[in-house]
C-alpha cells in the first residue's frame, strides 16, 4: 500500500495538481495556491489529502531549483537532488547543464542613467511525459524528438564491475521556444558586467538548464567615448578660437549642459580636463569620473594675400611663408 502510494505520488502531475500550465510564473503559481488552499483547507472544510497534496505540489513549484529538477524527471528527479561530485569526482543527482553567454549591447546614455536590456534567446524545453501523449494540450507544440542521453550502465570485465557511458535514444520530446530575458542596467555599469539567470538556457533530458549569462557591453556613441569611470571626446575649434579663447556649451548624456572653455591659446591635440563629469562610479552614486576633450583645430587650406600679409606682420614671417 505504502510503495503505491509513493508511485502515485512520482506520478502525478504537480502543475495539474495546482490547476496552472508548465510555463506558469511564479506569481501565477502562488495565486493558484492562495486560491486552492482555501477551497480545500481542512478548517474550513476542506479535504485534508487534497489539501497535503497541494501543499506538497507548491513546496516543488515554488522553488525555483526544484521546479527545474522536476521539469527534468518528475518527482524522481526531485528526490535525487541537483548534479555534484563525490569524493571520487563522479557526478552524483541531477547533472546541469552548461552556461551559455550572450552579449548584448545598450545605448551609454542607459549606462550613465540606468536603463533595461532585453534579449531573446531561442532554446529547447523537454516536454516532460508528452511520448504518446502528443494530443494533451500541453504537449500540441512538442513534435521533435530530443537528443540522445547519456546512460551510465555496468559491464563486466572478467571479475569486475566498470560504469560506462553510452548514448541511447531519449524517451522525452522537445520543442523550441524563445525566451525573453530582461535585464536592469545600474547607473555607472561597468563594461562587460554579466547578469546571470538561472536555469534559462537550453534543456536536455536528464539535465537541468544551465544558466545564461548576459553580457552588458556599450554602443558607440557619436560624440563619447567610455574610458572606465571617464568619458573622453574630440572637439573641433577654428584657428582664431584656439588663438583667442572660446567657449562652447555640449549636451552631456542625461540632457545637462556643460560648458567647455579655454581663455588661453590652444595647441592642436591639447586635452582640457572636467572633473566630476564623466561616469557615475558603480555602486558610489555621488561620485563621477573625469571628462577628457581633446582639442582639434581647422587650420585654413589656403590663405589670401590679405591673410598672408596680416600674418607676416604680426607673427615675424617673410610674406613669401619663408621660402627663398
Amino acid at each position: 500500500q505504502q510503495q503505491r502510494q509513493q508511485q502515485q505520488q512520482q506520478q502525478r502531475d504537480l502543475y495539474a495538481v495546482l490547476g496552472v500550465d508548465e510555463s506558469a510564473t511564479d506569481s501565477e503559481i502562488k495565486k493558484a495556491y492562495r486560491r486552492l488552499s482555501v477551497k480545500h483547507h481542512p478548517d474550513k472544510g476542506g479535504d485534508t489529502a487534497a489539501f497535503k497534496e497541494l501543499t506538497s505540489a507548491y513546496e516543488v513549484l515554488s522553488d525555483g531549483e526544484r521546479r527545474a529538477l522536476y521539469d527534468v524527471g518528475g518527482m524522481s528527479a526531485v528526490e535525487k537532488g541537483a548534479g555534484g561530485r563525490d569524493m571520487f569526482g563522479r557526478s552524483t543527482g541531477v547533472p546541469k547543464g552548461a552556461p551559455v553567454e550572450v552579449t548584448v549591447r545598450a545605448p551609454l546614455e542607459d549606462f550613465y542613467k540606468g536603463g533595461t536590456v532585453r534579449a531573446n534567446v531561442r532554446r529547447r524545453v523537454v516536454c516532460r511525459g508528452c511520448r504518446g501523449h502528443e494530443a494533451h494540450p500541453r504537449c500540441s507544440s512538442c513534435s521533435r524528438s530530443c537528443p540522445a542521453e547519456t546512460k551510465v550502465v555496468q559491464r563486466r570485465m572478467g571479475p569486475m564491475l566498470i560504469n560506462e557511458e553510452v548514448q541511447v535514444p531519449s524517451e522525452q520530446l522537445c520543442r523550441e521556444e524563445v525566451k525573453t530575458l530582461h535585464a536592469v542596467i545600474e547607473r555607472g555599469a561597468e563594461e562587460d558586467t554579466a547578469v546571470t539567470f538561472e536555469r534559462s538556457s537550453e534543456q536536455s533530458p536528464g539535465e537541468v538548464p544551465g544558466d545564461v549569462l548576459l553580457r552588458l557591453r556599450s554602443e558607440g556613441h557619436a560624440a563619447f567615448t567610455r574610458r572606465g569611470a571617464d568619458l573622453e571626446m574630440d572637439l573641433r575649434i577654428s584657428l582664431r578660437q584656439a588663438l583667442l579663447g572660446f567657449k562652447r556649451r555640449i549636451r552631456h548624456l542625461d540632457g545637462h549642459e556643460v560648458l567647455i572653455s579655454h581663455a588661453a591659446v590652444s595647441t592642436p591635440g591639447m586635452v582640457l580636463t572636467f572633473a566630476n563629469e564623466g561616469m557615475p562610479r558603480h555602486g558610489v552614486p555621488s561620485e563621477y569620473g573625469a571628462l577628457r576633450v581633446t582639442l582639434q583645430i581647422d587650420f585654413p587650406s589656403e590663405l589670401t594675400a590679405d591673410e598672408r600679409a596680416f600674418t607676416a606682420n604680426h607673427f615675424g614671417l617673410p610674406a613669401d611663408g619663408g621660402q627663398r
